[in-house]
């Protein structure tokens, strides 16, 4: 005989069955997603006066308890589905690459050495009756061995909503908008430091002098 637990879940089940199968809202709650990078700099940054001198070799460490994984689909009423993954390595490998680079280094093998460990990056999602809530954090930290620079970057307090019509149109919930933009709240944040300008200046070419930022970069 069914437990009363598997008697919950199955009734459960059922109900999201009846309420969202017509619609699809559901549909994607129960197949893996897989999140690709869409990275892009702030338009507001400018190239740093000494970086087209430097070039810089990223590394990315996967220290995640979950690793890839960095959600999980979730229905209206607390149901967890499918997981969603994310090539952690190579997003946030790509999207370094790609701040530095607006920033006028250059990216190459054989550069200074920057390494970055993401210890921490997952978006718990809330399906509710009018949109989908991605809650979550990032921890990770930056490193310039060379020169003995670290930063600790933390995102705390992330939330994003996606509305219900979207969904409706695209069978989707928004993961991979709201994976990418705190993964570039993360990225913007350790390239946007002075201290870590300075640093990578300093690894590349000794004696330079290193140009005060703004605070919009």
């Amino acid at each position: 005989m069914m437990n009363n637990k598997l008697l919950k879940t199955a009734a459960k089940v059922a109900f999201l069955g009846v309420a969202f199968g017509l619609a699809g809202c559901a549909e994607s709650a129960y197949f893996p997603d897989t999140i690709h990078n869409h990275y892009k700099a702030p338009t507001s940054w400018t190239k740093v006066p000494g970086a087209e001198n430097v070039t810089v070799t990223v590394a990315v460490q996967d220290h995640k308890k979950r690793h890839n994984e960095v959600s999980r689909s979730e229905d209206m009423i607390g149901i967890q589905f499918a997981g969603v993954y994310l090539h952690i390595d190579k997003a946030f490998k790509a999207a370094m690459d790609t701040a530095l680079e607006k920033r006028g280094f250059k990216i190459g093998g054989s550069g200074t050495n920057v390494q970055v460990v993401v210890q921490h990056f997952y978006l718990p999602e809330e399906m509710g009756l009018s949109t989908i809530t991605h809650k979550g954090h990032l921890d990770m930290l930056v490193s310039i061995p060379s020169v003995g620079y670290h930063q600790s970057v933390r995102i705390n307090g992330f939330k994003q909503d996606t509305g219900f019509t979207k969904q409706m149109t695209t069978l989707g919930a928004g993961r991979t908008a709201s994976a990418n933009v705190l993964m570039a709240k993360g990225i913007d944040q350790a390239v946007n430091n002075p201290g870590f300008i300075a640093a990578l200046l300093k690894a590349g070419h000794a004696g330079v002098v290193v140009p005060r930022l703004s605070a919009d970069g």
